[in-house]
């Protein structure tokens, strides 16, 4: 049985949709999971800072711990918690003050979620595009073959 130029046409668009836009969707959606991830990091951190300057901790300061890679943790004492080591992206730490550290907290978060915004944007165009497609190749189905 031969397949007619609209059969052809169908296949070719349902081929697009399914390896290109919908791949699309996949990896702007991956993008917008791995920054919101980065925004809990973010607000986790801004909290804990905020915590521990609102917290009385005396001379001795406070027990802990701390994560030394791969899931071990070691029991820390910290006498000062007004400065603190703040990853500021590609493995680059930076001694903040706590302020300084709540600064660039809420600094990034608005990064990020301006970021999220533009990758969300993306996700709606390429959802809109699916769709568009969709109604096309059921349009062309409704077509007489010849």
């Amino acid at each position: 049985m031969e397949e007619t130029p609209i059969s052809e046409k169908i296949l070719k668009f349902e081929t697009f949709v399914n390896d290109v836009l919908k791949e699309d969707l996949r990896r702007h959606e991956s993008q917008l999971d791995q920054i919101n991830r980065e925004i809990a990091e973010y607000v986790e951190l801004k909290n804990m800072i905020n915590t521990t300057k609102e917290a009385d901790f005396g001379p001795d300061g406070f027990k802990t711990k701390v994560d030394i890679g791969c899931n071990f943790y070691m029991q820390a004492n910290v006498l000062d918690p007004s400065q603190l080591f703040v990853d500021i992206g590609l493995g680059n730490y930076v001694e903040l003050t706590t302020n300084e550290a709540q600064k660039f907290c809420e600094m990034r978060i608005s990064l990020l979620l301006s970021k999220a915004k533009v990758i969300q944007g993306e996700c709606a165009k390429t959802k809109g595009h699916i769709k568009l497609v969709l109604h096309g190749i059921g349009e062309l189905s409704a077509l007489p073959q010849k």
